[in-house]
């Protein structure tokens, strides 16, 4: 069937498909009561002519949008896009449309933005990396997903992963390989990913008899340019670091174009460790070891978790889920032997 280059509607996708109306609206509405194979041909024809539910109008029926509503701090960061990729990807085979809202790590426009257009017309939200309290996420009616940073008491279910294990593994890498002027920088510890990397680099550098040095933390704040900085700092003091955790991917950044900045090599002069993958740990050489985090693994896993509840209409806030999911030490050329 040729449909014109009109407005399309559901009935020209019901007849291309050769099913009902109500078919595909199941389809759309992510109702069960559909064959998967039924289901991915209502879904191919969907796409072939580029078909955009009108979730507003449907919603004045039945007070869905089948919309998702995905708030992160900062677009740029790779970790989020890695994130919002594996929810997308969900929320599209359900027939549900995805929302991304950056914030640019404003708290008063992340609050602006849930009282106004957010809040009258998602179905649901998937909250990465946000910097709220428990009060805030508990004002909040619709199911909510929290990623990356679990709020306790916040009634939401979250997906996380194991923040403690990363740093602690990375940092008895370094132990491994004889360093012990170990240093690590990271950001504020207002929530508990934060927390838990500190906790997991000074469990570690105790288990491996090295008392942690106060000199060699350096907190500042989560992004490229305190990266950078500490990393000066620490490599022009009187008797610097031999290795350096950098606790997540933007401090990883800074912290690699400092050290090409002091002309220093890395995996010779200065070891380093990341936790995240980023472009620059990537293409260095050596290649920088890395915690990975299962990046869209969490977006995927968030995605599920909040159709389920919007299906089942519950936000069970007396008993959220809490998913932790594994990360992996991906050892390169980057840290060097010293014993």
């Amino acid at each position: 069937m040729v449909v014109t280059k009109r407005d399309i509607t559901i009935k020209d996708v019901a007849k291309t498909a050769n099913v009902s109306v109500a078919t595909v609206s199941r389809v759309i509405n992510g109702l069960d009561r559909v064959s998967e194979a039924t289901r991915k041909k209502v879904l191919k024809v969907i796409d072939e002519l580029n078909f955009v539910p009108n979730t507003i109008a449907a919603s004045m029926v039945n007070k869905k949008t089948n919309m998702l509503a995905v708030v992160v701090p900062e677009i740029q960061n790779p970790f989020y896009t890695a994130v919002i990729g594996g929810t997308v990807e969900v929320a599209k085979k359900a027939g549900f449309v995805t929302l991304v809202v950056s914030t640019n790590g404003d708290e008063a426009e992340e609050s602006t933005y849930f009282e106004s257009f957010l809040g009258k017309n998602a179905d649901g939200f998937i909250l990465i990396g946000t910097h709220k309290t428990a009060d805030f996420y508990q004002t909040i009616r619709k199911p909510t997903i929290l990623v990356d940073r679990y709020i306790d008491n916040s009634g939401h279910d979250g997906v996380m992963i194991d923040n403690y294990r990363g740093a602690y593994e990375a940092t008895k890498h370094f132990l491994e390989y004889g360093h012990t002027r170990i240093a690590i920088i990271d950001g504020k510890h207002d929530f508990n990913d934060g927390k838990d990397r500190y906790w997991g680099y000074q469990r570690a550098m105790v288990e491996g008899g090295v008392s942690p040095d106060p000199k060699y933390h350096k907190q500042g704040s989560w992004l490229e340019d305190s990266g950078y900085q500490s990393t000066l700092e620490l490599m022009q003091a009187e008797v610097p670091p031999t290795a350096i955790f950098a606790a997540n991917n933007l401090i990883c950044q800074g912290a690699i174009k400092a050290i090409r900045d002091l002309n220093l090599e890395i995996g010779e002069d200065i070891s380093l460790i990341g936790f995240d993958e980023n472009e620059l740990a990537e293409f260095v050489k050596p290649k920088v070891t890395v915690v990975r985090r299962p990046t869209r693994e969490m977006g995927t896993q968030a995605a599920e978790m909040l159709i389920k509840r919007i299906k089942d209409k519950s936000t069970d806030e007396t008993n959220p889920k809490k998913v932790i999911l594994d990360v992996e030490l991906m050892k390169y050329g980057s840290v060097k032997k010293m014993n």
